[in-house]
């Protein structure tokens, strides 16, 4: 990737300018759903989530003093700081299916920047991280991953992800790309890209990144735990483009984001809303990890209408939450009606062990007047995010959000977007109180 045609200010430009919203029909024939995210691709002038017509039309536009640059940043499909023929003449490029190098905005936790792809990627290797998996699920292009990298501790649910699932990893971990393990990869599937996420230490931008260049190996940076069904799809929306998978993903956008209203249609109703905290996994030595801060945990607790039980205060040392032990008493100052534990592994094999997984789960918090209430409850972790959302909403507000439309919709999404799936819905479930464990 040539990173040296960075040009700052267009970060600051692109945030400006506001999202296109497109409108399209399903083919259920169900009501019309806006989508309004971005594709955040240079030749993409009209700042919509796809690269068309309407952009090279708006790019002439531009050239002939009709409209001015400044309100379309995007519309520099090169990238050298003007918009002019060359800019044409690539867009027409992309609009052909012609092989040519686009620019696109890699999203990075030290700040987005703009990388150039050799175009379209027809073979990659990626990071491993459930998220990971199913973003790449859900923007169409997983049969383009040959490798993947993840560690033996947590390697791809076989219900969920056959394919992936066979791969021996690369490396030792699942959100970290090894540089020598790739080479094997290049030779045998002509692989061009490494995706990962967008924590810039799993694939060093400084020292590693170069690296990955000099062998001729582009690295793609996307957001796949973003919780916001319009933000999220911009993220598809870029590996659709990246891979030419468009058609592959628009209704995976569309469901989300009508999903999305709905609970927010039905949130509206709730005037008497719950204090939540949300965590994942079990305690280590060092106590439960309790989500707050910039975590996507305490976000889906948010989406599904909760509002967060921990004050600034618990955020002094840390970014994205902070542990609590057995002995500790620091939680019990909080007024918490609902503590969800969004937790990964054997949902969708039928194996969960009812009473061992909510113990290790929640039984920490046996203590808190919200586990003596019966609201200290263990959710699905490895769904894809909204219907994590969905089955925290029934967590939080069992009379609006019922558990079996939570199941109706969950059953849905795979009917629709993952084929083949062999998941035993008859015997499954997504929720675990402490009723279901005792």
């Amino acid at each position: 990737m040539d990173k040296t045609k960075m040009i700052a200010i267009a970060v600051v430009a692109i945030v400006a300018v506001a999202a296109v919203a497109i409108v399209l029909t399903n083919d259920s024939g169900s009501d019309d759903v806006e989508i309004n995210s971005q594709l955040k691709v240079f030749g993409n002038a009209d700042n919509d989530y796809n690269i068309d017509s309407d952009d090279l039309e708006l790019i002439g536009d531009i050239i002939a003093g009709n409209k001015k640059f400044s309100d379309h940043p995007l519309a520099d499909a090169n990238h050298d700081g003007t918009v002019d023929a060359a800019d044409e003449q690539l867009v027409q490029k992309i609009l052909d299916k012609e092989s040519c190098t686009v620019y696109h905005y890699n999203t990075c936790s030290t700040g987005d920047y703009v990388v150039s792809t050799k175009w379209p990627v027809k073979a990659a290797v990626s990071t491993a991280s459930s998220n990971m998996l199913w973003i790449t699920q859900m923007s169409g292009m997983a049969d383009k991953i040959y490798g993947i990298s993840y560690s033996k501790s947590s390697p791809p649910d076989p219900t969920l992800f056959p394919r992936f699932s066979e791969m021996e990893s690369i490396g030792s971990s699942s959100t970290k790309m090894p540089v020598e393990g790739i080479k094997k990869y290049i030779e045998d599937y002509g692989i061009t890209a490494v995706l990962c996420d967008k924590t810039a230490s799993t694939v060093d931008k400084a020292e590693v990144e170069p690296i990955h260049e000099g062998m001729g190996i582009d690295v793609i940076r996307v957001n796949p735990a973003l919780v916001d069904a319009t933000e999220y799809s911009a993220e598809m929306f870029l590996l659709a483009f990246l891979f030419q998978t468009e058609e592959k993903c628009k209704d995976v956008a569309q469901w989300w984001i009508g999903l999305q209203a709905d609970i927010e249609d039905k949130l509206e109703d709730i005037t008497d809303k719950k204090t939540v905290i949300a965590c994942n996994g079990v305690p280590s030595a060092n106590g439960m990890w309790i989500s707050a801060g910039t975590s996507d945990y305490k976000q889906v607790a948010e989406m599904a209408g909760g509002i967060y039980a921990l004050g600034e205060e618990v955020l002094t040392q840390y970014t994205s939450g902070c542990y609590f032990k057995q002995n500790d008493t620091w939680l019990y100052n909080y007024d918490i009606d609902c503590i969800v534990n969004i937790k990964t592994n054997d949902w969708y094999s039928c194996s969960v062990d009812k009473q061992a997984k909510y113990d290790e789960s929640v039984g920490i918090f046996s203590q808190t007047q919200a586990y003596a209430n019966g609201d200290a409850i263990v959710v699905v972790g490895d769904a894809p995010i909204p219907l994590r959302i969905l089955y925290t909403a029934v967590a939080l507000y069992p009379d609006v959000f019922t558990e079996e439309y939570a199941d109706g919709m969950h059953k849905e999404f795979f009917d629709k977007f993952v084929p083949g799936n062999t998941v035993n819905w008859d015997e499954a479930f997504f929720m675990l109180t402490h009723d279901m464990a005792y």
